[in-house]
């Protein structure tokens, strides 16, 4: 009987998302994945910033590590639930870059976009660095999500975005070192959740 039951809620968990979830599953993500962005724009345009630099840096930076490790999550999920979430992985990529984006534009708000500052930045601060080279490899796997080029690059499409881990390992030290105290466990937190996905991913390959 209650095997029957959870058949049954297989079944109709089923028809739930091919049939009556779509025609709103991405735009009420979309506005889900946007709402971090908005509070803090409200935030700023109330005057509610005490350091709006530090105060919009800090969350957008977070925000970009949360959705990638959200990415990353899908696979699991897809494992365990009934239904398919693979169609959403690619837009919570695309929000991750989008506030990896907001958080290197504030740093270059921050440094008035004067190169040669942002260079001595990158050359003597090791946690700038390792964000650097983070956001250019995201930047290289996000222009290279579409399906033109998944069909453009073929068998390559994949080992190229294997690279998603080194990204998700650079991002995790760089917010450890630019943490301004050694006793905050939230780069810790992420860095287990990311080994936690890893992990999940080697054994499945198995």
């Amino acid at each position: 009987m209650k095997s029957r039951i959870y058949t049954q809620g297989l079944i109709w968990l089923r028809i739930f998302n091919l049939h009556m979830v779509i025609p709103w599953q991405k735009p009420l993500l979309f506005i889900l994945l946007l709402t971090p962005f908005l509070l803090l724009l409200s935030d700023a345009l109330l005057g509610n910033l005490i350091d709006p630099i530090e105060e919009i840096t800090n969350p957008t930076g977070q925000w970009a590590l949360r959705f990638l490790l959200l990415s990353l999550l899908i696979t699991p999920l897809n494992k365990i639930l009934p239904f398919s979430l693979i169609k959403y992985r690619r837009m919570i990529s695309v929000f991750s870059f989008f506030y990896a984006c907001l958080h290197l534009s504030i740093y270059l708000i921050d440094q008035n976009f004067e190169l040669q500052l942002v260079l001595v930045d990158v050359m003597k601060r090791p946690y700038i660095t390792v964000g650097f080279s983070a956001f250019i490899l995201l930047f290289l796997l996000t222009i290279t999500s579409t399906n033109k080029m998944v069909r453009c690059l073929g068998g390559r499409w994949k080992k190229l975005h294997r690279l998603i881990y080194l990204i998700i390992i650079l991002v995790i030290v760089h917010f450890y070192w630019q943490v301004k105290s050694s006793t905050d466990i939230e780069p810790m937190i992420y860095g287990l959740i990311a080994l936690l996905l890893l992990g999940f991913r080697i054994n499945w390959k198995r």
